[in-house]
């Protein structure tokens, strides 16, 4: 998918956009878990795109957004918010 299109993604979509978003979600090593890449925004991707956001100072909604999709492409070198269990 071309790193212009940026819908924005919340709980329940599906499709080529979460996709994306899970895959630059698990350039993050360490604690959080990898992502599976098929394509579906559930309840783990979500808990794991609310910590993304709150490690970059962003409120943490869960909703894939601009910011939030800036923030995948070009994440900080690294968190200091425990992932939550």
């Amino acid at each position: 998918m071309s790193s212009t299109a940026r819908p924005t993604l919340t709980l329940g979509d599906t499709g080529k956009a979460v996709r994306q978003a899970q895959c630059l979600s698990n350039v993050w090593g360490g604690q959080p878990p990898k992502l599976a890449l098929d394509g579906v925004f559930d309840s783990v991707m979500l808990k794991k795109i609310e910590w993304l956001q709150g490690c970059h100072g962003l409120p943490p909604s869960g909703v894939i957004e601009g910011r939030t999709w800036q923030v995948l492409y070009d994440p900080a070198l690294d968190c200091y918010h425990p992932y939550p269990s």
